[in-house]
């Protein structure tokens, strides 16, 4: 027996690479897409690698069941509009027009509504796993809060709850749901003008 001999490695998973994190946030997003177009149910792991154009086994490796998939390609999402809303906030033009550039913006990605989506998804959900998503989704509030903060500071508009406006605003924009709505209205352009006029009503000072 020759005891100089090297153990052989144990197999583990391999290095992070550029190419593994490119593959990992592809499957994020076409994940999004998917789960947001056709609900929990209806998706599969299978259909995710096929919409991606990796393996089954690549998807099971970064993500081992479907409630994670779905977990962590939802919080993506939201921490990328997230980054959106923050950037179209942080113009120099004024908050009307920033409101409407954030309506706009959400407009052209219609969806189904997120919050039938999370109650389809919940019986496959942990606690932990609804508190991740809560957590992304309620950044979006907190970059609104902060630009309503600032404007009722500056005496922009009405003095008022910050959080109530972030979260009335999160509202009016659940219209993107309303297809036939907005094709009705001329459009998302015309129909983010009326949703951002109609809220200013309330909010701009007389």
């Amino acid at each position: 027996m020759n005891t100089n001999q090297t153990p052989k490695k144990k197999p583990g998973r391999p290095k992070i690479t550029t190419e593994n994190n490119i593959t990992r946030e592809q499957i994020l997003k076409t994940a999004a897409h998917l789960f947001m177009a056709y609900g929990y149910e209806k998706v599969s792991m299978e259909q995710v690698a096929e919409a991606s154009d990796v393996t089954k086994a690549s998807v099971y490796y970064y993500f081992k069941n479907k409630a994670t998939l779905f977990t962590v390609s939802v919080s993506s999402m939201f921490q990328r509009i997230t980054k959106q809303t923050e950037k179209l906030l942080q113009n120099s033009k004024g908050l009307k027009h920033r409101l409407y550039e954030v309506t706009l913006d959400h407009l052209k990605r219609p969806h189904i509504d997120f919050e039938t989506l999370l109650q389809e998804a919940t019986s496959s959900l942990t606690e932990g796993h609804i508190h991740e998503i809560r957590e992304a989704e309620k950044a979006i509030h907190e970059a609104l809060e902060n630009v309503f903060k600032q404007a009722a500071n500056s005496g922009e508009i009405v003095v008022a709850s910050p959080r109530l406006l972030a979260h009335t605003f999160s509202t009016v924009t659940m219209i993107r749901n309303k297809k036939e709505l907005i094709t009705e209205l001329g459009g998302p352009e015309k129909t983010a003008q009326a949703l951002v006029d109609l809220f200013w009503v309330g909010i701009s000072p007389n």
